[in-house]
């Protein structure tokens, strides 16, 4: 009588393509996650920048005149 039965056989084929079934759905399921938050935090982002960037009025260098540089208040060079 051998140790292992054809009906055995069919059970552990059937085990193992549900466990790579679900192994294969996990991974599915983590990469679409991660995919859709990095969406949503890029995002989140891009307005946070933007809104920042509009609630600025001031330059953020001097357009003429002097900088602030201790050694000789040079003038900056001029943009093309």
């Amino acid at each position: 009588m051998p140790s292992f039965s054809s009906e055995s056989w069919s059970g552990v084929a059937t085990a193992s393509v549900v466990g790579i079934l679900v192994v294969a759905a996990l991974a599915f399921a983590v990469v679409g996650y991660v995919e859709w938050s990095s969406d949503a935090n890029l995002a989140h982002f891009m307005s946070r920048t933007t809104a920042v960037a509009a609630a600025t009025s001031a330059p953020i260098l001097p357009l003429k005149g002097r900088t602030g540089c201790p050694q000789g208040n040079k003038v900056l060079p001029s943009t093309l």
